[in-house]
């Protein structure tokens, strides 16, 4: 028997029916503000990205230096995202924007005075393209949170869609831009359309309503939100699938976008235009499949729309590897473009659904670090591989692990999630205490007693089980169910949260799918054995 449903008794591989169509966020003005913001603070990167590496090659000649820039703007993400999160799901996602999009505007703008006065050197273009980065990093998650946060979670999937359009058109249009700036005017004019954007950004942020969060507990510490995030993806069979397909299918299929330049110059003899035009056949599929995927989501279970675009970006990966004609190459990264949305888009709307409010940026934060993650990792692997067996040799290799990585995934549970299934419950019971317990005060241990007669003992078993993984996810370090061997019919749950300030957030974390699988269990409760609460009593000081 298995217990490793997240919410309910029963799941499987869902087909999404109730996403709505791909034009639907767009009728909310609020969205389509964020998502144009989000736009511009995304090109606003990528511009840096690009602009600060080529301004490195005209301020040192070491490659390790011009390296470094990609370093400096991708290293805060591992350091800060995680952090980022649980800011964000402590604050008002409104004011954290503020901070670190203007943190951004800062950073941009002492670069371009440094760059106009000629004043910049190579270690304070690495120090304030770090300070960026920050800025960004610090605020990923707020942003992907903020965007689907102002719809229903049925038109998340198409949000993510147009999300996946945003992302490509200003992947192509940043750098293009960059560089126009550059050559036709100077260093200096790069951050300052950076500084441009960022305000724009920030001002459309400003005139955004605070989000009023209602009075409650003390919120977590930084440290202990890390935590408390990380075991609520623990202990979420779906979103740990999620980020695990998400982590495999990238670091595999990373070969292509790192090696897709010397596929241009030493496969197909194009020039750096000829880079560009490979760069747009993927980002043309991207938004093509962009378009179409929630449609695709009402025809096709999840796990196969995954195993589609995984099939699509390993025989594109072939055709790179194999093939010198351009049209050929040209046509089957069209299929990679549809089959890395396919995969991506999927998984990221999967993330963002299946999250209780809580935790939802934490949730998002990790997802950006795998993806991430994986990018670089992949990245560096690749590379390195195709220095030692080549270019051809190592994307065949890259081919075969995106097949081999569908069979180490393919077991594990991808779903969407409904509203239902993750808005928080009305917390009604409240526990008695005869003597006031300080928070921070723990260990708890809690003791609660069922009856269960062997017929009912299967249908009985999924629902503990059950509520055993709600109760993990939203805060209890240890869980367990025993089995009286002196009454066969007596059974007993016990769990350990660390303080009595963790077991109220507990408490209050209760969505209504837990809160309905905890109702079901009430049949069972043992009504001569009220549910026991204990707190750890530490010896005498001088005992």
């Amino acid at each position: 028997m298995s217990h490793d449903t997240d919410h309910a008794p029963a799941t499987g591989n869902a087909v999404a029916t109730d996403s709505a169509p791909f034009w639907a966020p767009l009728r909310h003005k609020v969205f389509v503000g964020l998502w144009l913001a989000c736009a511009a603070a995304n090109m606003a990167i990528w511009m840096q990205t690009v602009g600060a590496a080529w301004i490195m090659t005209l301020l040192s000649a070491s490659p390790l230096m011009v390296s470094l820039v990609q370093t400096a703007i991708t290293l805060p993400v591992f350091l800060f995202g995680l952090p980022g999160g649980v800011l964000a799901d402590r604050m008002d996602t409104r004011r954290l924007l503020l901070l670190t999009q203007s943190t951004v505007l800062v950073a941009a703008a002492v670069l371009c005075v440094l760059a106009y006065y000629g004043l910049l050197q190579a270690w304070s273009l690495l120090l304030f393209t770090f300070v960026l980065g920050t800025g960004s990093a610090l605020g990923m998650s707020a942003w992907m949170v903020t965007v689907v946060g102002v719809l229903p979670r049925e038109q998340v999937p198409a949000a993510v869609s147009l999300n996946g359009i945003s992302i490509n058109a200003t992947r192509a249009l940043g750098p293009a831009l960059a560089g126009a700036l550059i050559a036709g005017w100077n260093a200096a004019s790069v951050f300052l359309a950076i500084v441009l954007c960022m305000a724009g950004v920030i001002g459309f942020i400003f005139r955004l309503s605070p989000k009023v969060r209602p009075e409650g507990l003390p919120p977590e510490t930084l440290a202990g939100g890390m935590r408390s995030g990380l075991r609520y993806i623990r202990h979420s069979a779906v979103l740990f699938s999620a980020l695990k397909q998400v982590f495999v299918f990238t670091s595999c299929a990373s070969a292509l976008w790192a090696l897709l330049p010397l596929v241009a110059k030493d496969e197909l003899a194009m020039d750096a235009g000829g880079y560009g035009l490979l760069m747009a056949f993927l980002g043309a599929g991207a938004v093509f499949a962009a378009l179409n995927l929630t449609q695709v989501y009402r025809r096709f279970p999840l796990r196969r729309v995954i195993v589609a675009g995984a099939f699509a970006f390993a025989a594109a990966t072939l055709a790179a590897a194999l093939s010198h004609n351009r049209l050929v190459v040209c046509a089957m990264l069209l299929f990679a473009g549809m089959g890395w949305m396919a995969v991506n888009a999927t998984v990221s709307t999967v993330v963002q659904t299946y999250a209780a409010n809580w935790v939802r940026a934490r949730v998002a934060s990790v997802y950006l670090l795998m993806l991430m993650g994986a990018m670089a990792l992949g990245g560096a692997i690749w590379g390195a591989l195709a220095q030692y067996l080549g270019l051809q040799y190592s994307l065949l290799l890259s081919a075969l692990s995106i097949l081999l990585g569908l069979l180490l995934t393919r077991n594990g549970p991808i779903e969407m999630g409904r509203e239902a299934d993750f808005a928080d419950a009305q917390q009604t019971d409240k526990p008695l205490l005869s003597v006031p317990v300080a928070h921070e005060e723990g260990p708890v241990s809690v003791e609660i007693s069922y009856e269960v007669k062997s017929a009912q003992r299967r249908e009985f078993l999924d629902i503990v089980y059950a509520v055993g993984k709600a109760r993990r996810r939203n805060g209890a370090q240890n869980w367990r169910l025993y089995r009286d061997i002196g009454e066969v019919d007596h059974y007993v749950e016990r769990f350990i949260v660390a303080s009595w300030l963790d077991y109220l957030r507990q408490h209050a974390r209760l969505t209504l799918a837990d809160q309905a699988n905890e109702r079901q269990l009430l049949r069972y409760r043992c009504e001569a054995r009220a549910p026991r609460r204990y707190l750890y009593q530490p010896p005498n000081e001088k005992n």
